[in-house]
């Protein structure tokens, strides 16, 4: 899996692009970054479709979280990718989406 490289060492709220979070789609639901994980997806140069690839490709936490919560685990390097979804209803567009909440990277410990 390729994480995105930063776009010239810059972070833009222009780097999102917009029409990508109206059709990404995780098992045929549509995936959305909340306000804070689009924050986050800046500050760690993730986009959306990275963040799917995370979720497909990636392994279960070993931690547990509440119902309708996954998070997945994606190892690249010495850095752990983590993202967290959760299944909520868009009013707006009348359809059930997996909603971002929270995504991160840290450093695993050998």
């Amino acid at each position: 899996m390729k994480i995105t490289k930063d776009l010239n060492k810059s972070a833009y709220s222009i780097d999102i692009c917009y029409v990508d979070m109206l059709e990404i789609r995780l098992n045929s639901i549509r995936l959305v970054p909340s306000k804070s994980a689009s924050k986050e997806m800046l500050k760690h140069k993730i986009r959306i479709r990275d963040c799917r690839k995370i979720l497909e490709e990636g392994y279960d936490a070993p931690r547990r979280r509440g119902k309708d919560t996954i998070e997945k685990w994606h190892n690249k390097g010495n850095k752990t990718y983590n993202i967290v979804i959760v299944k909520s209803t868009n009013y707006s567009l009348n359809e059930e989406i997996y909603l971002i909440t929270h995504i991160g990277k840290f450093t695993r410990k050998k």
